[in-house]
């Protein structure tokens, strides 16, 4: 008699294990349509565990590995995605039976009293289980529609996720240059320094020769701080470059850093389609679009979801009760030693009247589907302005790359001939400065110039939504 609880209590206690392993579990396989780490395709998880900051220089490839392979954004996008599995697991999940199992033990006492001072007391102990099978067979679309959402929004979820990459790409490989370019800014300002205290130099040894003023030495001594100045100050923004570049690592601001040396070469070979092109490209396959257009999918989807729930379902019921009472001090000649009752059938639910809820409902949805649409066009204009702008600004760094190492040349080879004169006697010291300064200003267009280009090159490829890993010489 007791068989039939015993296998309730043991289906309860399968039942209360299955939430401590079922993480473990993946039926559905959802698992596949996801990264396997937060790197995604742009590293595999042994080389995310290859990268380390140590006391070697880091290349260009080292920085974006530590960081994609680190950063919180991502693994809050990456959660996300997974996340996202999951919901489709739940919608696949609906299209099965469930049971569900009760099991209890009850205890009963009960004092009854009657006319003539008779009393009697009365317990029972009842033991009880049941089994509920419910399956829903039918219910025009609503289960469908549900799984295509959720697939929808996995899609997007991904495609956040590589957005999100994309990001932490740029941002690893700007702070890279940036760094790069203070060392560059710093290595321009000791230059200057150096060339002020040359001149310097050579103000206050002529002026104690007697064959220079003495306006010619405060000159040159005061362009000679300036330049002290300049440098201090390189000296700071290098300092302020390391610290946003660790950060940008998943290290502390004050964890020192030495990046790779290397020379900056101009790569036009990736970018020489026309613009139209370029936009057309990224409008196709940028991951910002791909997340607004699966969004959209998932409000149409979600529309005929709220659609079905206002229509009839189709659900197959079944349920096994077994009880077994047992009684002390029964008066009556006649005990209940146990009951059980089984039952299965077909349920046919009609949503008749909810207060008007359901055309709200639909309302609602359709109107977050046209929201979702203009995202999608608001995102289309905003890719394609970040492309044409990128493209554009690509081309004019690109040129002045070039025009800047002239300038440079240029700078260089007239303060040589200016020192000359001055030293022959021939030129006088403010010529001698105006070349210094000239050469000053040549060297921080040179900087800012080969900045701006990686920046662009950057950018541009940032807004073409396929930033990757290349061998850098820039």
């Amino acid at each position: 008699m007791k068989r039939p609880f015993a296998v309730v209590l043991t289906a309860v206690a399968l039942a209360a294990a299955l939430p401590a392993g079922a993480q473990m579990l993946d039926v559905y396989r959802t698992r596949d349509d996801v990264a396997a780490t937060q790197a995604g395709s742009m590293a595999s998880a042994t080389a995310c565990g290859a990268r380390r900051l140590d006391d070697r220089p880091i290349a260009l490839e080292d920085a974006i590995l530590l960081a994609i392979c680190s950063h919180p954004q991502l693994s809050r996008t990456w959660a996300d995605a997974r996340a996202a599995t999951a919901e489709v697991g739940v919608s696949k999940a609906a299209y099965l039976p469930t049971l569900n199992a009760t099991a209890g033990i009850q205890r009963d006492n009960v004092n009854t009293t009657y006319t003539g001072g008779f009393s009697g007391d009365q317990r029972s102990t009842s033991r009880y289980g049941m089994l509920n099978l419910s399956w829903v067979l039918f219910d025009f679309g609503k289960r469908g529609a549900n799984l295509d959402r959720a697939r929808a929004l996995l899609r997007a979820a991904n495609a956040a996720h590589d957005d999100a990459l994309q990001s932490v790409f740029y941002d690893a490989a700007q702070a890279f240059y940036a760094l790069r370019d203070a060392q560059a800014a710093l290595e321009a300002a000791q230059a200057v320094e150096r060339a002020a205290q040359e001149s310097l130099a050579e103000a206050s040894a002529r002026h104690d020769g007697g064959a220079g003023t003495l306006g010619d030495a405060l000159q040159a001594q005061t362009t000679y701080r300036k330049a002290l100045l300049d440098r201090v100050s390189a000296e700071g923004d290098l300092q302020n470059a390391i610290g946003t570049l660790a950060t940008t690592l998943g290290a502390d601001a004050d964890t020192p850093l030495r990046i790779a040396d290397a020379e900056p070469s101009p790569d036009r070979d990736d970018f020489t389609r026309g613009v139209a092109n370029l936009i057309a490209e990224a409008k196709r396959d940028h991951p910002k679009l791909i997340a607004a257009r699966e969004r959209l999918e998932a409000a149409r989807d979600q529309i005929r979801a709220v659609r079905a729930q206002s229509l009839p379902t189709i659900s197959l019921m079944g349920s096994l009760t077994r009880n077994n009472p047992s009684y002390q001090q029964q008066p009556s000649l006649f005990q209940l030693q146990s009951s059980h009752s089984n039952s299965i059938g077909i349920q046919i639910s009609i949503p008749l009247f909810e207060g008007f809820a359901s055309g709200y409902r639909i309302a609602e949805a359709k109107a977050q589907a046209d929201a979702q649409e203009a995202d999608v066009r608001n995102t289309e204009l905003k890719v394609s302005l970040d492309v044409w702008k990128s493209y554009q600004s690509l081309q004019t760094d690109t040129t002045n790359l070039d025009n800047s190492q002239h300038l440079l040349d240029t700078a260089l080879h007239s303060l040589e001939i200016a020192r000359g004169r001055y030293k022959a006697g021939v030129g006088t010291f403010t010529e001698l400065l105006n070349a210094q300064s000239a050469l000053a200003d040549a060297r921080r267009q040179r900087v800012l110039a080969v900045s701006r280009w990686r920046t662009a090159r950057l950018k541009l490829a940032e807004s073409l939504g396929r930033l990757g890993l290349w061998n850098d010489a820039g």
